[in-house]
C-alpha cells in the first residue's frame, strides 16, 4: 500500500490520507445525482472523478467502500423552499406521472450513464427516500443538544449554536449578508439557519414526524445516509465546487453536532465543466447528454478520457473540437488493439494475462512508477494520461521495428495503466475485433509461403484474391497485417 496526498478543501493544502480504520480500508461519500432530470456531460464530471479516485485508491492497494446517494426528494436551497419549488415534483405535474416515476425513470438512466461511461459502481447507491426514519432520528437528537427548534414552519438548525459554521468555505456567520432572506422565513432565528424538515400538506411526497406531516431538507439526507453506511467519521467526501456551500457547509454543521466527532478527514470538491464559459445547469435548457454525443457519433469514453486529460481541480471548458481531440486518443487506442489482434502477433497477446497491480511493486523507477506517483500527487490525472498517450506511441513504434517482446512488455504496462483510465476494455467492446476468416488466414499463409520462394506473381494474385473478399493485407516487419475493408 502506498501513500496518497490529496487536496484538502477545508485546510486548503494537500494532505497525507491517513484512514480513519487504522487499515487500508477508505469510505468515501459521493454527492449523487437529484433524480428529476437527465444528467448532463457536467454532472458526469463528478461521477468520473470520483472513479478515478476510486480506482487510483484500489491501484495504490487500498480498499474502498463508497457510497452514492440518490437525491429522490428534498433538494431544495433555503430559496426554493421559500418560493415553495420542489423540482421533483414540478417534473410529475408537468410530464403528468408521480414524483417516483420520474425518479426512478432518471436513476435508470443514470445508471445507463456510468455504465457507458466505464464507471465502477458504488458500494451502494441509498435513497432518500428510504431514509427518511434515519433523518428524522438524526434531526430528534439535534434538538435534543439544542443545535435546532420547531417552528410552525419546519425544524431548523441553527447557525449560532455551532461556532465553526463556515470552516469549509469561509462563510462565517460574521461574513454572510445578515439581510439575507430577512423578510423570507420570519419564524427563523438567523437568516442563515437552514431547514431540516419543512412542515407542508401539500407536497405530493410527505412523511409523519414528531413534528407534523412534512418532508426532509436537501442536507440532513446526505449525513444521515453518510452515518448509517460509513460511520461517524468519513475518511473523504467528494463533490462538485457548488456544492460546498451551503450544502456541505450545513452538513458539517449537522453531523458534527450531533456526534461531537470531525465529520470528513478530506473534502474534494472538483472545478465546473463549462460550456461558452459558464457552468451547464439543467435549469437553463443548456444541457448536453450522453444521448447528445452518441447522436454525434462521439463515443462517451472520448469524454471519459478528456475528464482524465484535465485536474479536477481546473475547469474545463468544452467544445467539440476539445472532444474531437480525445476522440482521436480513442481511435489510436482502437487501432492498437487491432494490431495487437492479430494472430501473427502471439507475443503481445501475453501481455494482457500479465496486466495486474504487482506489476507497480518494487520499481524504482520507470513508466509504472511515474504514472503511479502523479497519480497519489493529488490526483494529477493530466500527466498520467501523458504517460499513457506515450506508452502507446512506444508500442507502436517497437511493433514497427519488430521487437515485438519488448512491445509485450510494454503492453502489459498500458493494460496495468488502464486499470485507472478505465477505457481498453469498453472501447474495444464499442467496437469489437474483426475476426479474420480462416479461408483468408490460409490465403495469407500461402502468400507468405510463395514471398519465401520468390514466385511475386503468386504472391500478387493472393493479395488480389485476398482484396476482392474485402480485406487488405500491409506488409510490416512484424509479419502481414489484414483488416477488413467492407
Amino acid at each position: 500500500m502506498q501513500s496518497i496526498s490529496l487536496y484538502n478543501s477545508q485546510t486548503r493544502k494537500v494532505e497525507e490520507l491517513t484512514p480513519v480504520s487504522g487499515t487500508n480500508e477508505v469510505t468515501i461519500y459521493n454527492c449523487g445525482p437529484t433524480v428529476y432530470k437527465r444528467q448532463h456531460i457536467g454532472n458526469m464530471r463528478r461521477f468520473l472523478n470520483a472513479d478515478f479516485l476510486k480506482r487510483t485508491l484500489e491501484l495504490l492497494e487500498y480498499s474502498v467502500k463508497d457510497i452514492t446517494n440518490i437525491t429522490d426528494v428534498g433538494h431544495l436551497t433555503q430559496d426554493e423552499i421559500d418560493e415553495g419549488e420542489d423540482k421533483l415534483e414540478k417534473e410529475a405535474r408537468e410530464k403528468q406521472k408521480t414524483p417516483q416515476d420520474i425518479a426512478r425513470e432518471q436513476e435508470a438512466l443514470f445508471f445507463q450513464d456510468i455504465d457507458a461511461l466505464s464507471i465502477k459502481r458504488s458500494s451502494a447507491y441509498p435513497r432518500a427516500t428510504e431514509h427518511v426514519q434515519d433523518m428524522i432520528t438524526l434531526i430528534e437528537t439535534l434538538i435534543k443538544k439544542g443545535h435546532a427548534y420547531v417552528t410552525q414552519s419546519g425544524v431548523y438548525f441553527d447557525v449560532t449554536s455551532f461556532p465553526n459554521y463556515g470552516k469549509l468555505s469561509g462563510n462565517t456567520l460574521d461574513a454572510l449578508d445578515a439581510g439575507h432572506r430577512v423578510a423570507v422565513q420570519t419564524d427563523k432565528k438567523h437568516p442563515a439557519d437552514f431547514a431540516l424538515w419543512m412542515l407542508d400538506t401539500q407536497h405530493i411526497q410527505l412523511w409523519d414526524s414528531p413534528w407534523g406531516k412534512g418532508y426532509p431538507g436537501w442536507h440532513i439526507e446526505c449525513s444521515a445516509m453518510s452515518m448509517k453506511y460509513l460511520g461517524e467519521t468519513i475518511d473523504i467526501h467528494t463533490g462538485g465546487e457548488d456544492n460546498r456551500f451551503p450544502h456541505h457547509e450545513n452538513e458539517i454543521a449537522q453531523s458534527e453536532g450531533t456526534t461531537g466527532k470531525p465529520f470528513v478527514n478530506i473534502w474534494m470538491h472538483n472545478r465546473h465543466l463549462l460550456l461558452g464559459g459558464k457552468k451547464m445547469a439543467k435549469r437553463e435548457g443548456e444541457s448536453i447528454t450522453l444521448d447528445t454525443l452518441k447522436e454525434k457519433k462521439y463515443s462517451p469514453l472520448a469524454l471519459r478520457m478528456l475528464v482524465f486529460g484535465h485536474h479536477y481541480r481546473s475547469p474545463i471548458d468544452f467544445s467539440w473540437e476539445l472532444l474531437d481531440e480525445y476522440q482521436g486518443h480513442a481511435k489510436s487506442i482502437r487501432r492498437l488493439l487491432q494490431r495487437i489482434s492479430h494472430p501473427t502477433q502471439p507475443p503481445l497477446e501475453k501481455g494482457r494475462g500479465n496486466a495486474s497491480l504487482p506489476l507497480f511493486k518494487g520499481e524504482s523507477e520507470g513508466v509504472q512508477v511515474d504514472f503511479m506517483h502523479y497519480l497519489a500527487d493529488d490526483l494529477n490525472t493530466p500527466q498520467a494520461f501523458a504517460i499513457f498517450l506515450k506508452t502507446i506511441k512506444e508500442i507502436n513504434a517497437l511493433l514497427d521495428s519488430g521487437n515485438t517482446e519488448q512491445a509485450a512488455t510494454k503492453l502489459s504496462t498500458l493494460y496495468a495503466m488502464d486499470k485507472v483510465l478505465g477505457v481498453i476494455e469498453p472501447l474495444q467492446a464499442e467496437q469489437p475485433v474483426h475476426l479474420i476468416p480462416e479461408s483468408i488466414t490460409s490465403l495469407v499463409q500461402e502468400r507468405e509461403e510463395a514471398k519465401r520462394s520468390k514466385d511475386f506473381a503468386l504472391a500478387d494474385s493472393l493479395r488480389e484474391a485476398i482484396k476482392n473478399q474485402g480485406y487488405t493485407i500491409e506488409d510490416t516487419p512484424t509479419g502481414p497485417r489484414i483488416q477488413k475493408t467492407a
